[in-house]
């Protein structure tokens, strides 16, 4: 498929979704809601041209995943903020 730069959760995805603040996908209602208090970091992973720029989520940061190791400075440097992170999904 393309892809170059995988990483896997070590313990696999059960646990990864044991772990504490782990979630596999969260409801549009939650997200809205952590918007309207300003609780969390919208993150569109997706390609900047054209797709963020074409249209994203007020208020999101983008990190496109293809360049999210050189852009990592844009996120908080507390390990406690919560980052929403949405992309395009399979396509």
């Amino acid at each position: 498929m393309g892809y170059t730069n995988v990483k896997v959760f070590a313990d696999g995805f059960p646990a990864w979704m044991k772990a504490p603040g782990s979630y596999a996908a969260v409801s549009v209602e939650y997200v809205a809601k952590q918007l309207d208090t300003n609780a969390a970091i919208i993150v569109d992973s997706r390609p900047k041209k054209p797709k963020y720029d074409k249209g994203h989520i007020p208020g999101a940061v983008s990190i496109p995943d293809s360049k999210f190791a050189k852009m990592t400075a844009q996120l908080p440097a507390s390990k406690d903020a919560l980052l929403i992170f949405y992309c395009g999904g399979v396509t």
